[in-house]
This record gives C-alpha cells, structure tokens and sequence, in this order.
C-alpha cells in the first residue's frame, strides 16, 4: 500500500447493517476475523477467513493477517466481543482490582496494535451512552470501565462510522453511515473524505476507493 494505513471503525447497535458493511469487500485480499461467530449476512466467501474462539486467538489472527502479503484489508467483528473476551478471562484468572487491571491492559495492548496496523483494518463495535466528563451525554464505542470512558477509544481510530438504518419512500430499508458527529456521536471523518455529505449508502468497499482516490 502507498499510502498510510487507516483504522475505520464501524459503530451501532444490532441490525444496523455493520456486517453487511462488507458485502463487497474483495474475497481474495481481504482478511476476516469473526469473533463473533455469527453467520454472515451475505454470500461472499472470503479466502481468508476465520472464527477464533477468544481474545487470544483473535490478537494472534490480527499479527498473522497483518504479516500476509496476499492480504490488503482486515476486518475485525467485533471489538465488542474481543473486550467481553477478555473480561471472562479477567474474571475467570483475577480476582478484585486484579480483574480491572489485567482488562485495562490487554485493552491497551490491542488499541495500540492497531494505531501500529500496517494494513487498512475495519472493526465494528456496539455504541453506549458515555456521560462525558463536561456532563454531556455522548454515544461512544461501548467499553466497560471508567478508565476509557474519560476520554474514548475513538481517539486511536482515524475514521469512526455510525451505523443505521432508515425506511425508504417505498418502505424498504436502507443501511447507511453517519460521517461526522452532529454533537451526540463520536462519528468523524476526515473532511476532504466524502465532501459535504453527512451521510453516505452502507458499503465498506467504497469507504476504501475513496481513501485510494483521495491520496492518488
């Protein structure tokens, strides 16, 4: 890749359309990592694809995909399931603050793989309403534990998404993304991205040829 790898997440609640997000994305060079485990919403058959069954296996997936040449892209589904992945560890090997303190770290340890990802890499995460520390109510990428509510896991992602979805004229339901934050999200964008558009159709594929437009 020519240019700086970007980590985009993708953030909303369930059956928002964040799986269907990527429906589009190429089967040869796209790596996918489900850890969620749930069937995929689409018929595309992914060549690398895998279902981890914990956290630690998910972090060993994202070393391995990130040194495959033959991968351009990874997905990860879902931050969500990764930190509840390492919570049942927490409390399963840890007991009192010993549980937070091992949780915070291994949270750190996969943020800062990321912000050092070499690869484009979407992920998806479920949203919570964050009191922030002005009083305002936010919603932000959900994650237990005050340490990261003060100031957000969406300050190591360079795009963060909004998810949702809307009835059409003709009642049929449209998946689209929310760009930037309208003072209620953490939604951001970069400017020069999609310009003056608020909203934008729900298809990962084309998040990736507008980044390769904008430093072509």
């Amino acid at each position: 890749m020519n240019r700086e790898s970007y980590q985009i997440a993708i953030v909303g609640e369930s059956g928002r359309g964040k799986t269907y997000s990527f429906r589009n994305m190429d089967s040869e060079t796209t790596g996918y990592i489900n850890l969620e485990n749930k069937p995929l919403p689409f018929t595309t058959k992914f060549k690398h694809y895998s279902r981890p069954n914990n956290w630690q296996d998910c972090y060993q997936k994202l070393i391995e995909y990130a040194k495959n040449d033959d991968i351009k892209t990874v997905v990860l589904e879902s931050f969500s399931s990764y930190i509840d992945s390492v919570l049942k560890t927490a409390r399963d090997t840890k007991k009192g603050f010993d549980i937070w303190n091992f949780y915070n770290d291994e949270i750190g340890k996969l943020l800062y793989l990321l912000t050092k990802y070499p690869k484009d890499i979407f992920i998806t995460a479920h949203p919570a309403w964050v009191e922030t520390p002005e009083g305002a109510v936010e919603k932000r990428i959900g994650v237990k534990g005050n340490e990261w509510n003060k100031t957000g896991v969406e300050r190591d992602f360079t795009i963060v998404l909004f998810a949702d979805a809307k009835l059409s004229n003709d009642n049929k339901r449209e998946y689209y993304y929310t760009l930037n934050s309208d003072g209620t999200t953490t939604a951001k964008t970069p400017p020069v991205l999609f310009e003056d558009e608020e909203s934008i159709p729900n298809d990962a594929s084309k998040v990736l040829e507008e980044l390769n437009k904008m430093f072509n």
